[in-house]
């Protein structure tokens, strides 16, 4: 009965300690993909302002309208999304040590004594979006961007444990600056209580 109890005991001590650990690890490794894998997509340039949105001009010069090109925004994504969840997939099995002074939870053993490997198995999937965004930027000037939100959902599976992690980046994947037509004269008109 004993010996049960300190099992039970020993097993509240230690089990905040891992599943910190392997949510951390999972957080590190999900950005590491999330990253790599946007650089890898958005490096070659194929995705630039001009392969994304079409500005379509009026008789003098102003901009009229944005169409959106609708195939490559749709194959961004996709691609984004499957290789993100390919890259989860090939994560495998990895091994996280923890030193026994660190899992006793006593401060003055933190980090000291031999280490115990805790294998843990990330499981996962992402999801990506893109939005389109307007901001102003000036006198008549707008900043429009397109934007890539990427979540993935990562579980960090130990024996006897189930970590969870949600990591949410955003990417600009193109951007420019829409420039209307200045007024002639700007009136700034400030209301004041009587």
């Amino acid at each position: 009965m004993m010996l049960i109890g300190v099992t039970i005991l020993m097993d509240l001590q230690i089990r905040p300690i891992i599943l910190k650990a392997a949510s951390y690890q999972c957080q590190v490794m999900a950005a590491r993909i999330i990253n790599q894998t946007m650089l890898d997509e958005l490096g070659d340039n194929s995705y630039d302002y001009e392969n994304l949105v079409s500005l379509r001009y009026g008789e003098g010069g102003e901009v009229r309208s944005l169409e959106s090109n609708m195939q490559n925004m749709n194959r961004l994504k996709a691609q984004s999304n499957q290789a993100i969840n390919e890259a989860i997939r090939q994560i495998g099995e990895s091994d996280i040590q923890l030193q026994l002074g660190t899992v006793s939870g006593v401060y003055m053993f933190h980090g000291r004594g031999p280490s115990i490997p805790v294998t843990l198995t990330p499981i996962g999937y992402a999801q990506t979006t893109l939005i389109s965004d307007f901001s102003a930027a000036g006198m008549n000037q707008t900043l429009h961007r397109i934007i890539m939100k990427v979540k993935v959902e990562l579980s960090a599976i130990i024996p006897g444990y189930t970590s969870a992690v949600l990591i949410e980046h955003d990417f600009i994947v193109a951007e420019t600056i829409i420039v209307g037509n200045i007024p002639e004269s700007y009136t700034h008109i400030i209301l004041g209580g009587i």
